[in-house]
């Protein structure tokens, strides 16, 4: 018995070392997870983009604005001349908030000791958007100590927020976006690599290269079903979001179908070049949920503020694909932004989309060879 569970053990441990691919997926785990965890999941928001408009040009005005970006919270991106510049600073800058002094605040300060002033929030992202209301509160608790250090339970300023685009802070606007990110990784990435992967383990990869069928088309005739399958779940998560959780479509439906095209093309030249390098099923597993799934998940946005992040991970978030494809869907879904403002996501996307699918078919290639 104990001869035998020796034997046994032996075996199991030379089968891991003889796969060092497996071994070393399988190992990076932890490190890449406590790694991205630990740099992704912060609370803080630093230096957040905003613009002011400010009628009252007065010392308490320019005042409060100093207090504004002394706090570190705030980067003041935009001085707006009118309130009709608010709605294309958040269309055409990746600004989150626009802060609204009035003419008279300086007089009403000096002389009632009271004023207000009116925030407008891009509440598309509901995690940033309650963040920096509660940034904002806390800045203007400090100006107003400095106006009255001895008073107390006095309200100097009141603060009217505004949350645009998503008034009834619906949590739905943010996770809808994503999951269609997700889903699309999921399908079409994992399924494309695990299948691929399969036929090279199995040993049927090499028939490949001996069917009178061009390789390529029949890789394309193996993928193609995923894609399919992704777009069908992808129309599902759409419906079902906006009959159940009444979320917006303001945009045009075939410029979000073109995104959606276009990142499932990102997403399987991805899958393809993922099962080019793994050896086995579960390596391409692995390989897809460290390298794809979770970077979609914590760096594209879609749960934690890109801001936020060491600048290391922000200029990785800037190549990953689901980053622009959620902005985009953000975009098209709830402010109903066109072509001639989603002009970077879609260059960008098309561009992964040419370099990927080239690099992936190439590799494929060489590989059926």
């Amino acid at each position: 018995m104990r001869r035998s569970f020796t034997a046994i053990l032996q075996k199991e441990f030379r089968h891991i070392l003889r796969d060092p691919m497996t071994l070393l997926s399988v190992l990076l785990m932890p490190i890449v997870l406590v790694l991205i965890f630990g740099y992704t999941i912060k609370n803080e928001i630093e230096n957040a983009h905003i613009a002011v408009l400010d009628y009252s040009q007065s010392h308490h005005s320019r005042q409060l604005i100093n207090s504004l970006t002394a706090s570190g919270y705030f980067s003041i991106q935009q001085q707006l001349r009118s309130e009709k510049e608010v709605e294309r600073f958040f269309q055409k800058t990746t600004g989150s908030m626009v802060i609204i002094i009035p003419e008279h605040f300086d007089r009403t300060i000096m002389k009632n000791n009271y004023g207000t002033i009116q925030v407008i929030m891009d509440a598309s992202d509901l995690n940033v958007s309650t963040t920096l209301v509660s940034y904002v509160n806390q800045v203007v608790a400090q100006y107003q100590h400095s106006l009255a250090p001895t008073a107390t339970n006095t309200q100097a300023v009141e603060i009217r927020v505004t949350m645009q685009y998503n008034p009834k802070l619906e949590s739905a606007y943010m996770f809808i976006p994503g999951n269609i990110a997700l889903i699309m990784i999921l399908i079409t990435s994992l399924m494309t690599s695990i299948t691929l992967s399969k036929e090279r383990e199995t040993g049927s990869w090499r028939l490949l290269a001996i069917t009178p069928t061009n390789q390529i088309i029949i890789v394309l005739g193996k993928i193609i079903p995923y894609m399919l399958l992704s777009l069908l779940c992808t129309a599902m998560v759409i419906v079902l979001g906006i009959i159940i959780f009444k979320m917006p479509m303001y945009g045009n439906i075939a410029l979000l179908l073109l995104l959606c095209f276009l990142f499932m093309f990102n997403a399987c030249a991805l899958g393809v070049l993922t099962s080019v390098f793994a050896s086995t099923q579960q390596v391409a597993m692995l390989t897809c949920m460290l390298g794809l799934f979770l970077p979609t998940l914590l760096l594209s946005g879609f749960i934690f503020p890109i801001e936020n992040m060491p600048v290391i991970l922000q200029i990785l978030s800037h190549v990953l694909p689901a980053k622009w494809f959620i902005l985009a869907l953000r975009d098209i879904m709830i402010k109903g932004a066109g072509l001639e403002l989603l002009w970077l996501p879609v260059t960008i996307l098309t561009s992964l989309t040419i370099v990927l699918m080239a690099v992936s078919v190439k590799r494929l290639s060489m590989r059926i060879i």
